[in-house]
Protein backbone atom coordinates (compact mmCIF):
# COMPACT_ATOMS: atom_id res chain seq x y z
CA UNK A 1 0.00 0.00 0.00
CA UNK A 2 1.09 3.37 -0.71
CA UNK A 3 1.75 6.05 1.98
CA UNK A 4 -1.20 8.53 1.27
CA UNK A 5 -0.53 12.04 0.31
CA UNK A 6 1.36 14.79 2.28
CA UNK A 7 0.13 18.70 2.40
CA UNK A 8 2.79 20.96 4.23
CA UNK A 9 3.31 24.30 4.29
CA UNK A 10 6.47 25.62 2.57
CA UNK A 11 7.80 29.26 2.03
CA UNK A 12 8.08 29.53 -1.64
CA UNK A 13 8.64 32.99 -1.89
CA UNK A 14 11.56 32.54 -3.97
CA UNK A 15 10.02 30.09 -6.27
CA UNK A 16 6.96 31.77 -7.08
CA UNK A 17 6.31 34.62 -4.64
CA UNK A 18 3.72 33.21 -2.73
CA UNK A 19 4.74 32.75 1.49
CA UNK A 20 3.65 29.59 2.92
CA UNK A 21 2.47 27.63 -0.02
CA UNK A 22 0.23 24.78 0.84
CA UNK A 23 2.07 22.14 -1.56
CA UNK A 24 0.60 18.67 -1.94
CA UNK A 25 3.68 16.09 -1.47
CA UNK A 26 2.61 12.47 -2.88
CA UNK A 27 4.69 8.92 -1.93
CA UNK A 28 8.20 9.29 -2.97
CA UNK A 29 8.13 5.07 -3.91
CA UNK A 30 5.67 6.15 -6.59
CA UNK A 31 8.22 5.98 -9.46
CA UNK A 32 6.79 7.87 -12.84
CA UNK A 33 5.52 5.55 -15.42
CA UNK A 34 5.58 6.82 -19.15
CA UNK A 35 4.28 3.09 -20.60
CA UNK A 36 0.87 5.28 -20.27
CA UNK A 37 1.31 8.45 -21.66
CA UNK A 38 3.20 6.65 -24.67
CA UNK A 39 -0.03 4.51 -24.86
CA UNK A 40 -1.95 7.53 -25.18
CA UNK A 41 0.55 9.42 -27.90
CA UNK A 42 0.15 5.96 -29.53
CA UNK A 43 -3.70 5.59 -29.78
CA UNK A 44 -4.20 9.04 -30.75
CA UNK A 45 -1.76 8.54 -33.60
CA UNK A 46 -3.79 6.21 -35.00
CA UNK A 47 -6.52 8.25 -34.57
CA UNK A 48 -8.13 6.45 -31.24
CA UNK A 49 -9.99 8.10 -28.44
CA UNK A 50 -8.24 7.16 -25.16
CA UNK A 51 -7.91 8.38 -21.65
CA UNK A 52 -5.39 9.44 -19.09
CA UNK A 53 -6.78 8.33 -15.61
CA UNK A 54 -4.51 10.37 -12.82
CA UNK A 55 -4.27 10.03 -9.33
CA UNK A 56 -4.01 13.44 -8.24
CA UNK A 57 -4.67 13.04 -4.31
CA UNK A 58 -4.69 9.80 -1.56
CA UNK A 59 -4.79 9.41 1.92
CA UNK A 60 -4.78 6.38 4.22
CA UNK A 61 -3.98 3.13 3.09
CA UNK A 62 -4.50 3.83 -1.18
CA UNK A 63 -3.21 1.64 -3.22
CA UNK A 64 -1.28 3.46 -5.32
CA UNK A 65 -0.18 7.05 -4.53
CA UNK A 66 -0.61 10.46 -6.23
CA UNK A 67 0.81 10.85 -9.68
CA UNK A 68 0.21 6.91 -10.37
CA UNK A 69 -1.39 6.86 -13.81
CA UNK A 70 -3.36 4.21 -15.96
CA UNK A 71 -4.00 4.86 -19.90
CA UNK A 72 -7.59 3.64 -20.88
CA UNK A 73 -8.19 2.39 -24.65
CA UNK A 74 -11.53 2.53 -26.14
CA UNK A 75 -11.88 -1.14 -26.15
CA UNK A 76 -11.73 -0.63 -22.00
CA UNK A 77 -8.19 -2.33 -21.92
CA UNK A 78 -5.32 -0.58 -19.68
CA UNK A 79 -1.94 0.43 -19.41
CA UNK A 80 -0.68 0.73 -16.03
CA UNK A 81 -2.86 0.64 -13.10
CA UNK A 82 -4.05 2.69 -10.62
CA UNK A 83 -4.70 -0.32 -8.01
CA UNK A 84 -6.46 -2.92 -9.30
CA UNK A 85 -10.20 -4.16 -7.75
CA UNK A 86 -13.25 -2.08 -7.87
CA UNK A 87 -11.49 0.77 -7.30
CA UNK A 88 -9.78 0.70 -10.91
CA UNK A 89 -12.91 -0.81 -12.88
CA UNK A 90 -15.19 2.57 -11.75
CA UNK A 91 -12.10 4.24 -12.94
CA UNK A 92 -12.43 2.70 -16.23
CA UNK A 93 -15.98 2.66 -16.69
CA UNK A 94 -15.46 6.95 -15.87
CA UNK A 95 -12.86 6.84 -18.50
CA UNK A 96 -14.92 5.39 -21.24
CA UNK A 97 -17.88 7.71 -20.64
CA UNK A 98 -14.85 10.34 -20.64
CA UNK A 99 -14.00 9.73 -23.94
CA UNK A 100 -18.19 9.67 -25.35
CA UNK A 101 -18.26 12.72 -24.29
CA UNK A 102 -15.24 14.57 -24.57
CA UNK A 103 -15.33 16.02 -20.68
CA UNK A 104 -12.49 15.97 -17.92
CA UNK A 105 -13.61 14.33 -14.87
CA UNK A 106 -12.45 14.55 -10.82
CA UNK A 107 -13.36 11.71 -9.05
CA UNK A 108 -13.45 10.50 -5.00
CA UNK A 109 -13.27 7.64 -4.38
CA UNK A 110 -13.81 7.08 -0.45
CA UNK A 111 -12.67 3.32 0.91
CA UNK A 112 -12.55 4.59 4.58
CA UNK A 113 -15.40 1.98 5.62
CA UNK A 114 -16.92 4.92 6.63
CA UNK A 115 -20.16 6.71 6.37
CA UNK A 116 -19.16 8.25 3.10
CA UNK A 117 -17.66 4.68 1.43
CA UNK A 118 -18.96 4.99 -1.96
CA UNK A 119 -16.14 1.58 -3.48
CA UNK A 120 -16.02 -1.36 -1.74
CA UNK A 121 -12.47 -1.68 -0.97
CA UNK A 122 -10.23 -3.92 1.58
CA UNK A 123 -8.00 -0.65 2.08
CA UNK A 124 -8.84 1.66 4.66
CA UNK A 125 -8.33 5.59 2.51
CA UNK A 126 -9.45 7.64 -0.05
CA UNK A 127 -8.17 8.36 -4.04
CA UNK A 128 -9.00 10.93 -6.24
CA UNK A 129 -8.50 10.80 -9.87
CA UNK A 130 -8.00 13.12 -12.91
CA UNK A 131 -9.38 11.69 -15.97
CA UNK A 132 -8.71 13.14 -19.34
CA UNK A 133 -9.67 11.97 -22.36
CA UNK A 134 -8.26 12.69 -25.78
CA UNK A 135 -10.49 12.12 -28.73
CA UNK A 136 -9.51 10.43 -31.89
CA UNK A 137 -9.67 12.93 -34.91
CA UNK A 138 -12.66 12.72 -36.68
CA UNK A 139 -12.24 11.46 -40.53
CA UNK A 140 -14.05 13.24 -43.11
CA UNK A 141 -14.39 11.65 -46.35
CA UNK A 142 -15.01 13.20 -49.81
CA UNK A 143 -16.17 11.84 -52.66
CA UNK A 144 -15.76 13.92 -55.33
CA UNK A 145 -11.93 16.33 -55.71
CA UNK A 146 -13.59 19.22 -57.60
CA UNK A 147 -13.90 23.02 -56.63
CA UNK A 148 -16.49 22.56 -52.92
CA UNK A 149 -13.65 19.48 -51.90
CA UNK A 150 -10.29 21.54 -52.63
CA UNK A 151 -11.81 24.23 -50.67
CA UNK A 152 -13.28 22.03 -47.97
CA UNK A 153 -10.34 20.27 -46.94
CA UNK A 154 -8.25 22.45 -45.82
CA UNK A 155 -11.14 23.77 -43.26
CA UNK A 156 -11.02 20.14 -42.05
CA UNK A 157 -7.71 19.92 -41.76
CA UNK A 158 -7.62 23.04 -39.65
CA UNK A 159 -10.94 22.44 -37.68
CA UNK A 160 -8.95 18.74 -36.46
CA UNK A 161 -10.03 15.99 -39.27
CA UNK A 162 -8.29 13.79 -41.10
CA UNK A 163 -9.02 13.91 -44.60
CA UNK A 164 -9.55 11.58 -47.72
CA UNK A 165 -10.51 12.50 -51.04
CA UNK A 166 -11.38 9.91 -53.60
CA UNK A 167 -12.63 10.20 -57.15
CA UNK A 168 -12.53 8.63 -60.38
CA UNK A 169 -10.78 11.35 -62.26
CA UNK A 170 -6.78 10.63 -61.76
CA UNK A 171 -5.84 13.83 -62.64
CA UNK A 172 -8.11 15.75 -60.46
CA UNK A 173 -6.36 13.99 -57.27
CA UNK A 174 -3.14 16.42 -57.31
CA UNK A 175 -1.40 16.46 -53.84
CA UNK A 176 -0.74 20.23 -54.66
CA UNK A 177 -4.53 20.81 -54.58
CA UNK A 178 -4.78 19.60 -51.09
CA UNK A 179 -4.07 20.44 -47.80
CA UNK A 180 -0.24 18.38 -46.38
CA UNK A 181 -1.37 14.66 -45.24
CA UNK A 182 -4.72 14.42 -46.84
CA UNK A 183 -5.18 10.89 -48.13
CA UNK A 184 -5.96 10.64 -52.27
CA UNK A 185 -7.62 7.93 -53.49
CA UNK A 186 -8.04 6.56 -56.70
CA UNK A 187 -10.55 4.38 -57.96
CA UNK A 188 -14.67 3.30 -58.70
CA UNK A 189 -16.64 5.60 -56.36
CA UNK A 190 -19.01 2.87 -55.20
CA UNK A 191 -16.48 0.45 -54.04
CA UNK A 192 -14.66 3.09 -52.58
CA UNK A 193 -17.78 3.78 -50.48
CA UNK A 194 -18.19 0.28 -50.02
CA UNK A 195 -14.71 -0.29 -48.73
CA UNK A 196 -13.80 2.79 -46.86
CA UNK A 197 -14.05 1.98 -43.07
CA UNK A 198 -17.12 3.93 -41.48
CA UNK A 199 -17.29 4.21 -37.50
CA UNK A 200 -20.66 6.43 -35.62
CA UNK A 201 -18.26 8.47 -33.67
CA UNK A 202 -15.94 9.42 -36.14
CA UNK A 203 -16.98 9.62 -39.81
CA UNK A 204 -17.98 12.42 -41.56
CA UNK A 205 -18.65 11.60 -45.31
CA UNK A 206 -19.77 13.96 -48.08
CA UNK A 207 -20.98 13.32 -51.70
CA UNK A 208 -20.31 15.75 -54.40
CA UNK A 209 -18.97 13.75 -57.50
CA UNK A 210 -19.57 15.64 -60.50
CA UNK A 211 -21.85 13.75 -61.68
CA UNK A 212 -25.84 12.93 -60.84
CA UNK A 213 -25.53 9.46 -61.21
CA UNK A 214 -22.45 8.69 -59.11
CA UNK A 215 -23.84 11.10 -56.45
CA UNK A 216 -26.98 8.61 -56.20
CA UNK A 217 -24.77 5.28 -56.39
CA UNK A 218 -22.96 6.57 -53.54
CA UNK A 219 -25.16 7.53 -51.48
CA UNK A 220 -27.08 4.16 -52.03
CA UNK A 221 -23.30 2.36 -51.24
CA UNK A 222 -23.23 4.77 -48.06
CA UNK A 223 -26.91 3.88 -46.43
CA UNK A 224 -26.84 2.28 -43.71
CA UNK A 225 -23.38 2.33 -43.00
CA UNK A 226 -22.43 3.87 -39.36
CA UNK A 227 -21.16 7.28 -39.82
CA UNK A 228 -21.58 10.60 -37.98
CA UNK A 229 -22.53 12.37 -40.41
CA UNK A 230 -23.00 11.80 -44.06
CA UNK A 231 -24.02 14.82 -46.73
CA UNK A 232 -24.93 15.31 -50.42
CA UNK A 233 -24.81 18.04 -52.47
CA UNK A 234 -27.52 19.03 -55.06
CA UNK A 235 -30.77 21.37 -55.38
CA UNK A 236 -34.14 20.14 -53.51
CA UNK A 237 -35.26 19.00 -56.95
CA UNK A 238 -32.20 16.51 -57.38
CA UNK A 239 -32.35 15.27 -54.07
CA UNK A 240 -35.96 14.76 -54.54
CA UNK A 241 -35.78 12.60 -56.96
CA UNK A 242 -33.07 10.74 -55.78
CA UNK A 243 -35.41 10.27 -52.68
CA UNK A 244 -38.12 8.40 -54.47
CA UNK A 245 -35.29 6.32 -55.88
CA UNK A 246 -33.85 5.12 -53.27
CA UNK A 247 -36.31 5.15 -50.38
CA UNK A 248 -37.98 1.81 -51.22
CA UNK A 249 -38.30 0.38 -48.25
CA UNK A 250 -39.32 1.73 -44.64
CA UNK A 251 -35.85 1.01 -43.14
CA UNK A 252 -34.63 2.90 -46.26
CA UNK A 253 -36.33 5.83 -45.36
CA UNK A 254 -35.20 5.64 -42.24
CA UNK A 255 -31.76 5.74 -43.75
CA UNK A 256 -32.43 8.98 -45.76
CA UNK A 257 -34.03 10.49 -42.43
CA UNK A 258 -30.45 11.10 -41.40
CA UNK A 259 -28.78 12.27 -44.75
CA UNK A 260 -27.92 16.20 -44.50
CA UNK A 261 -29.34 17.26 -48.05
CA UNK A 262 -28.86 19.64 -49.37
CA UNK A 263 -25.69 19.84 -47.39
CA UNK A 264 -24.68 22.54 -45.19
CA UNK A 265 -26.04 25.17 -43.09
CA UNK A 266 -28.45 27.67 -45.23
CA UNK A 267 -25.77 30.75 -45.40
CA UNK A 268 -26.64 32.29 -48.69
CA UNK A 269 -22.85 31.58 -49.85
CA UNK A 270 -22.70 30.21 -53.36
CA UNK A 271 -19.37 30.43 -54.42
CA UNK A 272 -17.07 27.13 -53.62
CA UNK A 273 -15.63 28.75 -50.33
CA UNK A 274 -18.40 29.88 -49.00
CA UNK A 275 -20.25 26.52 -49.52
CA UNK A 276 -17.18 24.98 -47.83
CA UNK A 277 -17.92 27.29 -44.78
CA UNK A 278 -21.51 26.33 -44.71
CA UNK A 279 -20.72 22.17 -44.73
CA UNK A 280 -17.57 22.43 -42.58
CA UNK A 281 -20.37 24.69 -40.18
CA UNK A 282 -22.84 21.90 -40.13
CA UNK A 283 -20.17 19.25 -39.46
CA UNK A 284 -18.89 21.21 -36.08
CA UNK A 285 -22.55 21.70 -35.28
CA UNK A 286 -23.13 17.56 -35.69
CA UNK A 287 -20.06 17.41 -34.07
CA UNK A 288 -20.23 19.25 -30.46
CA UNK A 289 -24.08 18.38 -30.27
CA UNK A 290 -25.79 21.85 -31.05
CA UNK A 291 -29.11 22.55 -32.85
CA UNK A 292 -28.88 23.20 -36.41
CA UNK A 293 -30.12 26.31 -37.59
CA UNK A 294 -31.92 26.90 -41.04
CA UNK A 295 -31.59 23.32 -41.92
CA UNK A 296 -31.99 22.42 -45.76
CA UNK A 297 -32.20 18.85 -44.94
CA UNK A 298 -34.96 17.29 -47.40
CA UNK A 299 -34.60 14.09 -45.62
CA UNK A 300 -35.96 15.42 -42.53
CA UNK A 301 -39.21 16.85 -41.45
Amino acid sequence: MSSPTRFVSIDTTAIDGCKNSLVAMGDGREIADTSPMQAVLSERDKGNAVALVTIICATGSAPRGMGSQMAVKSDGSIVGTVGGGNLELFAIRHALEAMKDGCARQLHYDFSRGAEQNVEKACTGTSDFLIQPFLGAPHLVLFGAGHIARALAPLAVSCGFRVTVADVREDFLDARLFPEGTKLIHGDFVQIAREMPFDAASTYAAIMTYGHSHDEEVLDACLGRPCRYLGLVGSKAKLAELWRHLGTTDERKSWLQDVHAPIGLNLGGRSPAEIAVSIMSEMLAVRYGRPIPNAMTIGRK
